[in-house]
């Protein structure tokens, strides 16, 4: 129970105060970026990427950093590619890619034709706010930082429970974020909208989490990861509990393996104060489900040992009885607790389903956009 009030509360708590006390800002040594590369995988994405590309066009428009745009259709079978190609300018470049081969090795086929200085990976269906570029150029002024990750608010227009849970969990998850990046650094960039030095933006395994992968290897190489919520990008959340569990199955596994390839960054005599961040905030989080479990089953065996383990197995059974209840009557989700419970539950579920996999050796190779 201890380890597991310490990955949700404790760690935020005790990272914030540590950010106001010793917190430092990047240090401007050098002259910034002067262009940038944008790469957007796309998979069926007819309904967004049109408007991905002119959002992404808007990024240009200042005329302050030369732009260039490639958009790679990894195996799409609807209109994705005729739309891309119906946003006509010199700076947009669409790719199709050879088969389905998943996220990863789609970005692959077209890092080598990246030539911009920074590369910013986005999703097609995240829209980011004018100035962006600015605001995330600014941090690669400082010869330390070698990516820069956004701010992702969920679109609140017709919003339910899940929704409203993902848009929470984003500004639980950035306040931690921006307290990491005054400190080792943050943990690791979204998917949505992140930036990296094009000379650490290498080659991706197609069996991890491509946005934990890209993060982790800057921290690998040397550098840091800074946050800038001025960076702004929002992106629209399914209702389909279904759909949005697979993808966060898909990103727990991915995000598993990744940490894997890189555990060696858990050495907090090697990397400070960014290993103890990086235990904290991906690996005890990721095991919460597991502490839950732990902590119901014994919970059961001490019922005798006093009111306490009552009260505590009372709370519990009530809470997991809400979040079954909301998961087979959609409606009771409306109802603002049972609404945060259900998120709750369905989220640590997703992580304990995702850490399986991957112990079981099952990869996700490919992903279906959730929309």
């Amino acid at each position: 129970m201890a380890l597991m009030i310490y990955a949700i509360l404790g760690y935020p708590l005790v990272l914030m105060m540590l950010a106001r006390i010793v917190g430092r800002e990047p240090v401007l040594k050098q002259e910034g970026p002067r262009s940038f590369t944008l790469l957007i995988a796309a998979h069926n994405e007819e309904a967004c990427i049109a408007d991905k590309l002119r959002n992404s066009l808007e990024l240009a428009a200042s005329g302050a950093f030369r732009v260039q745009i490639i958009v790679v259709s990894d195996g799409s079978t609807d209109r994705t590619v005729s739309e891309a190609l119906s946003v006509a300018d010199e700076k947009i470049e669409v790719v199709e890619s050879v088969g389905r081969g998943g996220k990863a090795l789609a970005l692959n086929q077209i890092l080598a034709k990246a030539n911009g200085d920074v590369i910013v990976f986005t999703d097609a269906n995240s829209f980011v706010s004018p100035g962006a570029l600015e605001a995330i150029a600014t941090h690669f002024c400082d010869p330390k930082i070698g990516g820069v990750c956004g701010q992702i608010s969920v679109d609140k227009t017709g919003a339910g429970a899940i929704g409203r849970g993902e848009g929470f969990y984003w500004r639980y998850d950035q306040a931690l974020k921006l307290a990491e990046s005054q400190l080792g650094g943050t943990v690791s960039a979204q998917g949505s909208f992140y930036a990296i030095r094009r000379e650490f933006a290498g080659p991706l395994r197609p069996d991890c989490a491509d946005d934990f992968f890209n993060s982790v290897r800057v921290v690998a190489k040397g550098k840091r990861l800074s946050y800038q919520p001025e960076a702004r990008a929002t992106e629209v959340v399914t209702e389909r509990a279904v759909l949005e569990m697979g993808r966060r199955v898909r990103s727990t596994e991915g995000g598993w393996r990744a940490m894997a390839a890189f555990w060696y960054l858990m050495n907090p005599w090697r990397y400070g104060l960014y290993a103890w961040q990086l235990i904290s905030h991906k690996l005890l989080r990721r095991l919460v489900p597991f502490f839950l479990a732990i902590v119901f089953a014994t919970n059961l065996l001490l019922l005798d040992e006093g009111m306490l383990y009552k009260i505590l197995s009372t709370a519990q059974i009530f809470v997991y009885g809400a979040i079954l209840a909301a998961a087979f009557i959609p409606s009771l989700r409306k109802l603002p607790i049972i609404g945060a419970l259900f998120f709750f539950g369905m989220s640590n579920l997703a992580m304990a389903l995702g850490l399986l996999r991957f112990i079981t050796g099952k990869k996700s190779l490919v992903w279906k956009p959730v929309r």
